[in-house]
């Protein structure tokens, strides 16, 4: 009896796979919320000293993989994903477009910031590719960080 309690016991704390049926319901809201048409791959349970249980999620959207680590409320920790333009929310591709003046784009990331989704982005700026611009935008389309650099070509 105690054998198997002590099992029960080290297989709910430990980090294991664990079916996606078992995963709660609020953590696959999150997961819609933040990455919205994603679906679920694998799903595993870790110890987090705030949260104490915490969600790694792995889900494909779009031709795109990406993770999400999220509390047992759903409370976003950590999400990482490559996009393209077309895949951000039209709010966060109209400021990308603005700010960048339509210049070629390097990557744009789905990331987490004070348990917010942001995306970053790194492009160059108009026609140019000498200066290029770093750019952090929330869901809505405002505007987080930004820095621009120039590059200094050696000859």
């Amino acid at each position: 009896m105690a054998l198997l309690l002590f099992c029960a016991w080290s297989s709910s704390y430990a980090s294991d796979t664990i079916p996606i049926s078992a995963v709660p319901g609020l953590v696959r809201e999150a997961v819609q919320y933040y990455a919205p048409g994603a679906q679920l791959i694998e799903a595993t349970v870790s110890e987090d000293r705030i949260y104490r249980r915490a969600y790694n999620c792995t889900y494909f959207r779009n031709v795109h993989l990406g993770s999400i680590k999220l509390g047992p409320r759903g409370q976003l920790l950590d999400i990482d994903e490559s996009l393209v333009i077309e895949d951000a929310p039209p709010a966060v591709q109209k400021t990308i477009r603005k700010e960048t003046r339509r210049g070629l784009i390097k990557w744009i990331k789905l990331d987490a910031l004070y348990g917010q989704a942001v995306y970053r982005v790194k492009s160059y700026y108009g026609n140019s590719t000498k200066i290029e611009i770093s750019l952090t935008i929330t869901a809505s389309g405002q505007i987080v960080a930004r820095k621009v650099s120039k590059r200094l070509l050696i000859f």
